[in-house]
């Protein structure tokens, strides 16, 4: 671990966290773009805060290949607004919080590539990615992809591949690993995160 952040005391059940997803037009930061954010912002000891979601004009057509894993279709997002636009409400609701993604360098290197795009300056909002937290906590799951790591914590529910959708199954997995960890402290839910990623890429 490079190095934590956070001191010791604080415990994760009083801490606020922003559990955050995108959908986007295909994998690459560079040639793709969001085209859904969604955040829940929730306290640890599971008690939901504020739930939001944003569809974008990513201003270009969304590929098949892509509607068929998340249904998001070109139509669905030609008159809503531009990342520019969104972005300053996505920071404004995070303010203040730790954000949690799974597979979070993902997401994070579309945000970077966005905000590049749009000439605005990447804020200092630390990100922990709960792939590798997941991995520590249920070792003996075969897969720690969110929907088949629901059904395997019997936590499932309909929709999967969906901004708003992931980021709350991410927070029921999230709650099923608190249960006997009541007393975990923000420093060793980084630890096992594998460290902060922070959204300016700066290291602290």
């Amino acid at each position: 671990m490079a190095g934590a952040v956070f001191a010791a005391e604080p415990l994760v059940v009083d801490t606020v966290f922003v559990a955050f997803d995108t959908e986007t037009t295909g994998f690459s930061p560079k040639n793709d773009r969001i085209v859904e954010i969604g955040a829940v912002k929730f306290r640890g000891n599971g008690e939901i805060l504020a739930v939001t979601n944003w569809l974008i004009n990513p201003e270009r057509d969304i590929p098949l290949y892509a509607t068929e894993v998340h249904g998001i279709r070109s139509g669905d997002v030609r008159m809503k607004p531009l990342f520019k636009e969104v972005f300053p409400q996505f920071a404004a609701f995070c303010d203040g919080a730790v954000l949690l993604a799974h597979n979070a360098p993902f997401d994070v290197n579309f945000l970077k590539a966005e905000l590049k795009r749009a000439n605005i300056d990447a804020p200092a909002l630390p990100v922990l990615d709960t792939l590798p937290l997941f991995r520590a906590w249920f070792p003996r799951a075969l897969s720690h992809s969110l929907e088949p790591l629901s059904v395997y914590l019997c936590v499932q529910n309909d929709t999967y591949h969906r901004a708003e959708a992931d980021s709350s199954h991410l927070i029921d997995i999230f709650n099923v690993g608190m249960k006997h960890r009541s007393q975990l402290q923000l420093q060793r839910l980084e630890s096992d995160s594998g460290g902060l990623i922070w959204l300016d890429g700066k290291n602290r």
